[in-house]
C-alpha cells in the first residue's frame, strides 16, 4: 500500500510522537492509504503502535538515523 503522507517525528519523545501521529489520523478515512512516520533508531515501535491502539494498522514506521548535535 502506498503512503499519502511521511511525517518526520525523528527526534522526537514518545509522547509528541503519537499525538502528532494522531493529528495527521484526524479527518482521513479508515482504509485510505497509511501515513509513514519517520522516527529515531532508538524509537521503541512496539510502545507507540501500543499507543496508538487501532490506529496503529494505518501507520507505517520507518527508522532514520539518530539526530545529529550541534557542536
Amino acid at each position: 500500500m502506498q503512503r499519502s503522507l511521511t511525517l518526520d517525528c525523528n527526534g522526537l519523545p514518545h509522547a509528541p510522537t503519537v499525538l502528532r501521529i494522531k493529528q495527521a489520523l484526524v479527518g482521513k478515512k479508515a482504509g485510505s492509504s497509511r501515513v509513514g512516520v519517520l522516527v529515531g533508531a532508538d524509537c521503541d515501535h512496539a510502545r507507540i503502535a501500543g499507543s496508538l491502539g487501532k490506529l496503529a494498522s494505518r501507520i507505517e514506521l520507518l527508522s532514520g538515523p539518530a539526530p545529529k548535535t550541534l557542536d
